[in-house]
């Protein structure tokens, strides 16, 4: 992917945790509702989002999701711009991703390597996205 791909890309990133059934997701746009055309809610659901759910007054969220390609669930962070993706920022979705991940596997979060191997490969990825080298 180019340079310029990357700086106006308008498909989400996917990041296949390999070891396991979950990808991560991330969005960098202006307004939410470019998810309810490339996922589902975890349920099953259509995405919806109403003014009143505060979703577009957040500078980031992060959502359990399924895609509608391939039917894979994973955690979808969502940032509003590249500014918004601040160190602190991108740690706590990343820190909500890694727990969405352990509760779909049904993983014993108090096994602290695990988690914290998979929340450094979601901040990992978020940094090359903020910072155009991926």
């Amino acid at each position: 992917m180019t340079k310029d791909n990357i700086m106006n890309k308008t498909t989400p990133y996917c990041f296949d945790t390999v070891l396991y059934p979950f990808k991560i997701y991330v969005i960098v746009n202006k307004t939410p509702d470019i998810i309810a055309k490339y996922f589902k809610e975890y349920s099953g659901e259509d995405v919806i989002f109403t003014k009143d759910d505060g979703t577009n007054r957040m500078d980031a969220f992060t959502m359990s999701v399924i895609s509608k390609d391939d039917n894979d669930y994973g955690a979808l962070l969502f940032f509003r711009s590249k500014q918004s993706m601040t160190p602190g920022l991108i740690a706590h979705e990343a820190s909500h991703a890694t727990k969405m991940l352990f509760e779909h596997i049904g993983a014993d979060m108090r096994e602290h390597e695990p988690f914290e191997y998979v929340l450094e490969f979601i901040v990992n990825n978020c940094y090359k996205i903020k910072t155009n080298t991926i």
